[in-house]
């Protein structure tokens, strides 16, 4: 059906939701889906023992178990809850995947919507199939990316957390497309969906820095389910009055979300992190390992570091003497002195005992950081001044994992081993890794939390 530009976005987004096939898209999109899926596979079953992660699952299960599995968990829970650990898990080593343009977390909240929903599914004889998986994936990613573009266009604070903005529209819109429902009951869901968007970026440094993500996940599963029974929401929920464009933007310009849908693929500008902390930190990491590696630096000879960054790696990863892991996940300064303390930055180079290094505290002092506008977000200027008197400097212009320089498969492949062989052992990280990397062919998705789960 045609639609126009007075008919609510949402109409236009159930289309897309209903309509994408797997086999109708082109090849750069199904390998980028392919690759998103399992970057969240990786990150889910890595972070599963974290902290965060073991304080949630005791909090839901002091409300009640259930009967789904999580990834690198040995408990069962809701539906609901098992959608909210999955994608909290995979943001607790802030190693998840980023669309750079609106900061975005797009696939933990989507990913793990659909994967506990696939699971619940097989268990009443409905599997849902690798391929079908991978279709849904695509149909969240892609309405999740877009309605954060229109947010970011519109001028939204940045002290909103978009992923808890956007993630819950992507969540329902492809558990919406597992359960089948019908056009009128997917405007049920993205409408259901949006109205529980919320999040604030003050929740960085803090365990609820993944509790956001997590509560997109489960957001978006109870939406389409509340969809699926004909609980209804008003279709006018996104673009229309009082809708989330205009309280976030004072704006009702759903165009971003409209303009090419289903043909131009908003979600193939997502990154892949190759560090465990803030994308808008990965630019200056860059350019720190690139000077400590190529010069052989001794960080006792470093006098001072003066860096010019985007300003949103200011905005978001402001802390300069962070304290705890949690702080320093989104610390700009930690990640500068770590890298040259250590040329590294790894997850070894965010535990506490990295955190709280006196020669990294030290590099922390030291640095001075400006923001310069001019800059792209995937660049960086570090200038290094040793006590010799040498001046060493450094731009990065397409940072490790952007867009622009994206991880190879390869990377991606060690980066998965990395978070998923100390959680699951070493045979199993290679069978989950087998199973993740041929998705598009696994008879039933559930497959992989069988394989994942503890």
């Amino acid at each position: 059906m045609t639609r126009t530009l007075s008919d609510p976005v949402t109409l236009c987004m159930a289309d897309y939701a209903r309509a994408q096939s797997w086999g109708s898209l082109p090849e750069s999109v199904r390998v980028h889906t392919q690759r998103a899926w399992l970057n969240f596979v990786a990150c889910a079953t890595g972070g599963a023992t974290m902290p965060a992660v073991n304080a949630a699952v005791t909090g839901l299960l002091s409300m009640g178990a259930g009967e789904i599995p999580s990834l690198g968990r040995y408990e069962r829970t809701s539906l609901p809850d098992a959608a909210l650990i999955g994608s909290l898990a995979a943001s607790a080593h802030t190693y998840d995947d980023t669309h750079l343009s609106t900061i975005t977390h797009p696939t933990g909240p989507v990913a793990s919507a659909i994967l506990a929903t696939a699971y619940q599914l097989g268990s009443v004889e409905r599997p849902v199939s690798g391929e079908q998986m991978l279709n849904a994936l695509v149909i969240g990613l892609e309405l999740e990316c877009r309605v954060s573009c229109a947010i970011k266009a519109g001028g939204a604070n940045m002290g909103w957390y978009m992923t808890g903005l956007s993630g819950a529209i992507g969540a329902a819109a492809a558990v919406g497309r597992l359960l089948n429902l019908t056009h009128e009951q997917m405007v049920y869901a993205l409408g259901l969906a949006a109205s529980q968007a919320g999040g604030l970026r003050a929740a960085h440094g803090s365990m609820a820095i993944t509790f956001v993500p997590g509560l997109a996940a489960r957001d978006g599963v109870v939406a389409a389910h509340l969809a699926a029974a004909d609980y209804a929401c008003s279709a006018i929920t996104i673009d229309g009055r009082n809708g989330l464009l205009q309280v976030l933007t004072g704006s009702h310009d759903a165009s971003l979300i409209r303009q090419g849908l289903g043909e131009h693929f908003e979600s193939l500008n997502n990154a892949f992190k190759p560090y465990p902390c803030g994308i808008v930190v990965h630019p200056a990491i860059d350019a720190c390992l690139h000077l400590q590696r190529t010069h052989n630096l001794s960080h006792q000879d470093i006098e001072k570091i003066a860096l010019r960054v985007h300003p949103d790696a200011l905005t978001l990863c402001w802390r300069k003497l962070p304290v705890t892991v949690l702080e320093a996940q989104v610390s700009l300064y930690h990640w500068v002195g770590a890298s040259l303390v250590y040329g590294a930055a790894g997850i070894a180079q965010g535990t506490l005992s990295s955190v709280m290094d006196p020669a990294v505290r030290r590099l922390q002092e030291f640095a001075e950081v400006v923001a310069d506008s001019n800059l792209q977000d995937n660049q960086a200027v570090v200038k290094i001044f040793l006590r010799d008197g040498r001046e060493l400097e450094h731009f990065t212009s397409d940072a490790t994992g952007s867009v622009t320089n994206p991880m190879n498969d390869h990377q991606l492949a060690t980066k998965f081993l990395e978070l998923v062989a100390p959680v699951l052992g070493e045979r199993r990280a290679q069978s989950l890794l087998a199973k993740s990397l041929d998705m598009a062919s696994v008879n039933s998705a559930a497959e992989i939390l069988q394989l994942g789960a503890r």
